[in-house]
Formats: C-alpha cells, sequence, structure tokens
C-alpha cells in the first residue's frame, strides 16, 4: 500500500491520544479492522500503532481498552516483527493490572487472551512475570474457579509453565497448585480440567520440589485419571500407511497396514494383516491392551510429533529432525532384528483426528508423566 495508506493510519494512530473516548473507540476499532487484512499489520507497526495502543491501555475507558487489547492480539498472531515491538513496548506491564478488574469484563478475558498468544516464547514469559503476572493469574484462577475465567487463566498458566525453572518455580510459589488440582477434581470432564493438566504436566517436568506440591495436593491421581480418558479407542485396529527406513543406506519403504497402540506398555503396534483378527487386541489378563503378537512393536518414548492435516487423518513422524526414526522392539526373549528398520511415519485414515489426536497426546502426557513420577507410583504415595 502507497504513502498515503500509511499517512492514513497514522492519522487514525494520532486519534488514539484524543481525550474524547468515542475518538478512541473509533480509532481503536479502525486498526483493529485494518489488521485483519492483508498488509494491515504491517502498516498498524509502521505507523507507531502498536506504542499508541499499549500505551492507551493505562487510562482508557473499558471498551477502548478491551478494543485495542483486542487489536494488540491480533497483531501479536503469526508476526514476529510485531510480537517483538509489542514486548518492547511493555503491553505486559499494561495488560497484567487489566486482569484485576471485574472476573465477568470483557477486558479482563481480552487481557487474558492476548497474554496467552504473548506466552509461548520466552522472553514474553519473562515479561510476564516480572510485570507480577504470575501472581494475579492465580490469584484470578482462584477467584473464579469454576467460571470460564479458570479457563482463560490456565491456558496462560500452561504456556508460562512450558518455560525456564524460574517461572515454574514462581508458579509453584504463587500457590498454583492446589486450584489446578481442584479443578481436576471438580470438572474432569471439562476443557478447564484439561488446561489445568497442562500446567501441573508442565511444572513437573524435571521440577522434584513441583512434583511433591502435585503429590502433596492429591493431585497425582486425578491427574493421571483424566489423561487415561478416551484411551480405550487406542487399543483397536485402524487402517494405516507406513514409511520406514531399512539397512545402513536407509532405504525408504512404504507399507499399508493396521495399527493399534500398548496404552499400558505406550507401544505402537503395527501389522500388515488386513483383517481386524491379525491382532487380537484384547488379553484376557489385561483388558483394553492390545496383544499384538503378530505386530512390530516401537516405543512411543522418543521425539514425536502428532498432527492432523485434514478432518479424516492423523500422522505421527518419528524423529523428524534427526531422520533417525524408531528402532523396531524386539520380541520378548528374542534378539533384536539383524537389519536396521527404523519407523519414520505413520498416517491414520480414515479416523476422526482431532478426537484420536486428542486420545495420542493424552496417552504420551501419561506416559511421561508416570515415568517423572515413577517414585512416588513404586512407593504408592498416591492419594486418592
Amino acid at each position: 500500500m502507497a504513502a498515503t495508506g500509511l499517512a492514513q493510519v497514522r492519522s487514525t494512530v494520532v486519534q488514539l491520544a484524543s481525550t474524547a473516548p468515542q475518538k478512541q473507540l473509533e480509532a481503536a476499532v479502525a486498526l483493529r479492522e485494518l489488521c485483519l487484512h492483508g498488509d494491515g499489520k504491517a502498516l498498524v507497526r509502521d505507523a507507531g500503532g502498536i506504542e499508541a495502543l499499549v500505551s492507551v491501555l493505562g487510562g482508557a475507558d473499558e471498551s477502548v481498552a478491551t478494543t485495542a487489547v483486542e487489536t494488540i492480539a491480533c497483531l501479536a498472531v503469526d508476526d514476529v516483527l510485531s510480537r517483538d515491538r509489542i514486548q518492547r513496548a511493555g503491553a505486559a506491564d499494561k495488560l497484567v493490572p487489566l486482569l484485576k478488574g471485574s472476573p465477568s469484563g470483557e477486558v479482563m478475558h481480552r487481557a487474558l487472551l492476548a497474554l496467552r498468544i504473548m506466552s509461548d516464547k520466552e522472553a514474553d514469559r519473562l515479561a510476564i512475570m516480572r510485570a507480577d503476572g504470575i501472581t494475579t493469574l492465580v490469584q484470578v484462577l482462584k477467584a473464579g474457579l469454576h467460571t470460564e475465567t479458570a479457563e482463560f487463566a490456565a491456558a496462560v498458566l500452561g504456556n508460562l509453565a512450558a518455560g525456564s525453572q524460574n517461572i515454574k518455580d514462581a508458579i509453584r510459589q504463587a500457590g498454583a497448585v492446589e486450584p489446578l488440582v481442584q479443578l481436576l477434581r471438580d470438572a474432569p470432564g471439562e476443557i478447564a480440567a484439561e488446561l489445568a493438566a497442562v500446567v501441573l504436566r508442565n511444572l513437573a517436568s524435571g521440577s522434584a520440589a513441583s512434583r511433591q506440591a502435585i503429590v502433596d495436593a492429591a493431585g497425582l491421581w486425578p491427574l493421571l485419571s483424566l489423561l487415561a480418558m478416551g484411551q480405550e479407542k487406542l487399543v483397536y485396529p485402524m487402517a494405516c500407511q507406513v514409511q520406514y527406513t531399512v539397512g545402513k543406506e536407509a532405504q525408504k519403504v512404504v507399507a499399508l497396514g493396521q495399527c493399534c497402540f500398548d496404552t499400558i506398555k505406550g507401544h505402537l503396534c503395527i501389522a500388515a494383516a488386513p483383517s481386524q483378527s491379525a491382532f487380537g487386541c484384547f488379553m484376557p489378563a489385561r483388558p483394553g491392551s492390545p496383544r499384538a503378537s503378530n505386530a512390530e512393536r516401537y516405543s512411543l518414548m522418543r521425539r514425536l510429533t502428532v498432527t492432523e492435516p485434514d478432518a479424516d487423518t492423523l500422522e505421527l513422524c518419528f524423529d523428524a529432525t534427526g531422520r533417525e526414526g524408531a528402532a523396531r522392539l524386539a520380541p520378548r526373549g528374542r534378539q533384536a532384528p539383524k537389519a536396521v528398520k527404523r519407523l519414520q511415519h505413520l498416517s491414520i485414515s480414515p479416523c476422526a483426528a482431532t478426537e484420536l489426536k486428542g486420545a495420542v497426546m493424552r496417552l504420551l502426557t501419561k506416559l511421561h508423566l508416570e515415568l517423572e513420577f515413577q517414585d512416588y507410583i513404586a512407593n504408592g504415595s498416591i492419594s486418592t
């Protein structure tokens, strides 16, 4: 867009500094709409709109603040340059105080959404922590425990808990574990509980103190129980296409077959047989565990990416960066096969991809948590 467009945007940005709330609102709405089209984000950024939007959060009325926050969130999505400018403009310092308003207020919800978008990178996480965002988010979580606000607060905390150990420690020390465990207990089938599980999983990773806090809050059993939900669909044979590499020269082999998951051992089972009877999916001694005696087994406890390219397809990619793939596990009592065969990629179709992905991701999380908490599980230190 030419200089005339930029000049018009600059004029709108100047209007944000007006003392008339109605003019401020009109300017904020115009900038929000511009961000939704073409090179609008670049225009707003180049016109100084980010700094103006952040500065207006301090004393604007609620309608202006809400629209300004929506615009900042829109700018932050999939735009690295805007994200950097938002951080340098001190957005965290202005967004965190907005969380101290009414739990049912629209501006709080919009601020939580913006913080969720802006908390997936370490620099932004640290900025939120320095702005007293962690303590404030935990207070919001406690105050709105059985409302939609808890979902939003838990979503932000989940992103923050994926950061450095200092951030994890700050979340635990702010008292987040107990209300998160309460969400697991009170609403096991709700989105808020799923989001609470994400926070607790991230806190537990690599932190003995956080794992102890979860056990002390009687949270381990409800956490593992929630992650076990929906696993039954994984033990039935599903049609799949598989890509292997074989031998030292890593020759590619593509094959059709069936797959299922051993949800207890954490294995992916693959068989070439076309019939459902090929797996013998249930063992009388352990209902729900695929026997797959004639199937190849691969451990899920390695680098693995799970995606859904469309509504009917789920893809599992093993160690795509290193191209090493997953090595075939030797059958019990036998040596590993001499030929080096590694699983690279598996595509399951047709399937309900979103639902199946959720079940697989819960399984992976459960397997990793069982490893993190293995000492507690072995000692029976799980309170129900």
